[in-house]
């Protein structure tokens, strides 16, 4: 790397420290303010004194490896698996219903309304962009829940589906984006889709376990050297991700590829090591964790919702062009919000498994759908080259993508979270 890329990675972090303290005075979200920042970054760049502000660029290698397994720990380790398992039908109608009917709502309606606008977009495009928008990001949501003092039941649900709907999401992702590059042929892609999705899921939660219940061990072995047992901490994150998508590149059985979801993987060994492993630390150690990972969230989550405006006004796609597809889109993800919030959560009221969850909570559910770290990240993995039959545009699917998925980033953050 130059001098101005390591100049532009220790000055992004000094504007989100600024950032943060003008959050801190006038109330507004933080990752609203970083993305609002993150934009006026790039005029900032044209002055020839500043230009080294936007060397630093997110490739999607140091997103994926890198900062997602910091993110899924960190919101991961402080779960409380009694309060999961108290709400936990609610919690899988939400992460996984729920994020199906998103989905599949976003990829039809999606489809028809861009038929509207004049805009013949391939359905498997508008189907990768809804499993892309669908998973939902708690920060913010979060932080007005607490300032609020809304009930805790409703803050568990919302934290545990968009814990779990990120490992849903991604597999979703994973084999629509399979299914563009390597071809659709009919009911054996479909099968083989199903297939790859319930494998990653249940493999990568064997998995995560496995992971979790071995590090757990390891920091009880080690305990006293608080040294080893943090650093331990970082091993369980990366190399549970690591390994769970090493094994999907390396397991085949009867000549089909095993897929484990790395997200789904390091996610359980994460909640593992929150509710047992933890318990095995020392007790200087376990006070600490809390601060250790927050920072690294913190961090991770800057960098991204900074760049996240860097990378939309750098896209060579008009925005007079995309102006009217990204506006539709928001309309259709809120409607497709709504839709699955009320039929996933109608569906499990009246199993009556758990307490019924009132209306007006449901109000705040649908409203409360931020999208974050994990969309910009799924966005940035899809290929350069990923082309269809039917395209037919000068910008790219994943050019069109990322505005319209950025598009609506801006406005769950920009508007929802205020």
């Amino acid at each position: 790397m130059t001098l101005d890329v390591y100049l532009s990675v220790f000055t992004l972090m000094l504007f989100s420290l600024g950032i943060n303290v003008i959050s801190l005075k006038t109330r507004i979200p933080y990752t609203v303010l970083l993305v609002i920042g993150g934009s006026l970054l790039v005029p900032l760049s044209e002055i020839d004194v500043f230009s080294f502000v936007t060397s630093f660029q997110l490739t999607p290698e140091l997103l994926f490896f890198i900062f997602l397994p910091i993110l899924i720990f960190e919101s991961a380790y402080n779960i409380n698996i009694r309060n999961i398992k108290e709400n936990k039908f609610a919690i899988s109608m939400l992460a996984i219903v729920g994020l199906l009917i998103s989905t599949f709502f976003i990829g039809f309606v999606g489809q028809w309304a861009f038929q509207l606008l004049g805009f013949d977009i391939p359905l498997l495009v508008t189907l990768l962009f809804g499993a892309i928008i669908s998973a939902t990001d708690p920060v913010a949501v979060l932080a007005l829940f607490k300032e609020f003092g809304a009930p805790h039941r409703l803050t568990l649900i919302f934290e545990g589906e968009s814990l779990f709907n990120d490992g849903t999401a991604f597999a979703i992702f994973l084999v629509l984006l399979d299914i563009m590059l390597h071809g659709f042929n009919g009911a054996s892609t479909i099968l083989q889709g199903i297939f790859s999705f319930f494998t990653m899921i249940l493999g990568g939660g064997l998995f995560g376990l496995l992971m979790g219940f071995l590090f757990s061990k390891l920091i009880q072995w080690v305990r006293g050297n608080e040294h080893l047992e943090i650093t331990l901490t970082l091993l369980v994150a990366h190399f549970t991700f690591l390994l769970a998508e090493l094994i999907s590149e390396k397991l085949v059985i009867y000549g089909h590829h095993i897929h484990f979801s790395s997200i789904i993987a390091t996610l359980v060994s994460s909640i593992v090591m929150g509710n047992f492993g933890r318990f095995k630390m020392s007790i200087g150690v376990e006070e600490y964790m809390g601060k250790f990972w927050s920072y690294f969230a913190f961090l991770a989550n800057s960098l991204v919702f900074i760049l996240m405006g860097l990378l939309f006004t750098s896209l060579s796609i008009s925005l007079n062009l995309a102006i009217l597809p990204i506006l539709m889109m928001i309309l259709v993800v809120a409607v497709a919000r709504a839709v699955s919030i009320y039929c996933s959560i109608g569906i499990a009221n009246q199993i009556k498994s758990e307490e019924s969850i009132p209306l007006n909570w449901q109000h705040l559910l649908s409203w409360g759908s931020l999208r974050g770290s994990l969309a910009v990240i799924m966005v940035l993995l899809i290929p350069d080259e990923l082309s269809l039959p039917n395209w037919n545009y000068e910008f790219s699917i994943k050019e069109f993508i990322i505005a319209i998925t950025i598009g609506s980033i801006y406005f769950s953050l920009l508007i929802k979270a205020t």
